[in-house]
């Protein structure tokens, strides 16, 4: 605790661990890591701390919410321990955003009237999210900045440096080279800075991950741009971001990790490839992914307005299918037969309590 803390500090044991699961046995250690992605070497401050403070002679058990994931093969090389997927962020968000059928700002997509093509928002754009940058880059660069309602700051809340510092940084990183950031420099110094849909009073744009934001003006644009908390890596991971626009009944372009269009359509979500290009969803070099989304955008942004409310009407079927299904009782019980049945799989190849696998099952219905 807080949500999303990545610090040591920040651990809130659920109950006395030297118990383990049943008084008087000692069971193995979860970790629920869940809430963040791994970042391979960035978490080992923390996982030291975890095995050095929390584990006596206990099996240590990583959960999280990715997989496919090469970091993960640093902390299961490095830790020697047992590593349990599911997807998190589907229990955050029906958390976060229930009660959503009932705003009435939401219109039907059959009967919007759009003022923008696209909404996209850019909040964090420190260390590994400068992608967020090379996004707004290409926006400017292909002259379509105005088209959407987009919000970009100059300075990243994060660690309150300027865009020109960070992407420096991404070069020092070896994310980018020095012609990108300066590509993507020059292009941002075009824009009047700092850009914003909503908060325009503050500062800083605040974190709203647990809230629908710019409703009104959401349902005024045709498509939403996720741009998601990974974009670098090879994993599968996905957070609450790319739920806005499925609660929301928008279509969306995703600006993620390769292969995370195909990971969301694993749990029965429909995406657009009837009307727009996702072959960029199947490109892994992260800068050409890229370019092949300003692509995608740019060819959206040359049909009109009247254009686009005639391709959301289409788009109704997709739309209320992927709505349907986040909200359904199916969805929920698939997510949590996932965990359930990792964490028994997990136990039944590693010495713990004594009828701790059985008792999983038991939970499962078996």
């Amino acid at each position: 605790m807080p949500y999303g803390s990545t610090r040591p500090e920040n651990i809130e044991p659920l109950m006395e661990y030297r118990l383990g699961f049943w008084p008087g046995n000692r069971g193995p250690l979860f970790l629920f890591y869940d809430q963040e992605p791994i970042l391979g070497e960035f978490n080992f401050e923390l996982l030291d701390y975890v095995c050095n403070n929390y584990m006596q002679g206990q099996d240590f058990i990583l959960v999280t919410t990715e997989k496919n994931s090469e970091t993960l093969d640093l902390v299961r090389t490095r830790y020697k321990c047992s590593v349990v997927y599911y997807f998190h962020h589907v229990f955050a968000t029906h958390d976060w955003f229930r009660g959503i059928q009932f705003d009435a700002r939401l219109i039907a997509p059959n009967q919007r009237k759009l003022k923008k093509k696209y909404i996209t928002f850019n909040r964090l754009t420190s260390n590994l999210r400068v992608y967020r940058s090379l996004f707004i880059s290409e926006l400017i660069r292909r002259n379509i900045l105005d088209q959407g309602y987009v919000s970009y700051s100059d300075v990243c809340p994060d660690n309150e440096q300027h865009y020109t510092k960070n992407l420096a940084d991404a070069v020092d990183k070896k994310l980018i080279n020095e012609a990108v950031a300066a590509e993507a420099i020059a292009n941002i110094n075009q824009a009047a800075l700092p850009l914003r849909i909503d908060y325009s009073e503050q500062q800083f744009i605040p974190n709203s991950s647990f809230v629908l934001s710019a409703v009104k003006e959401s349902q005024e644009s045709f498509i939403y741009v996720v741009t998601e908390t990974c974009y670098w890596e090879r994993k599968c991971h996905l957070t609450e971001k790319i739920f806005k626009p499925i609660v929301s009944r928008m279509p969306f372009i995703l600006v993620g990790p390769a292969h995370n269009l195909a990971y969301l359509r694993s749990y029965g979500f429909r995406t657009f490839d009837k009307w727009i290009n996702e072959s960029y969803d199947t490109i892994e070099d992260p800068i050409a992914r890229m370019s092949m989304i300003g692509d995608v955008l740019s060819d959206l942004c040359t049909l009109s307005l009247y254009e686009l409310e005639c391709m959301l009407t289409e788009m109704q079927e997709v739309l209320d299918h992927n709505y349907n299904l986040f909200y359904s009782q199916s969805f929920i019980d698939r997510c949590w037969r996932e965990l359930t049945l990792g964490l028994a799989d997990v136990c039944k190849q590693s010495p713990v309590v004594p009828g701790l696998q059985e008792a999983i099952y038991q939970n499962l219905g078996y």
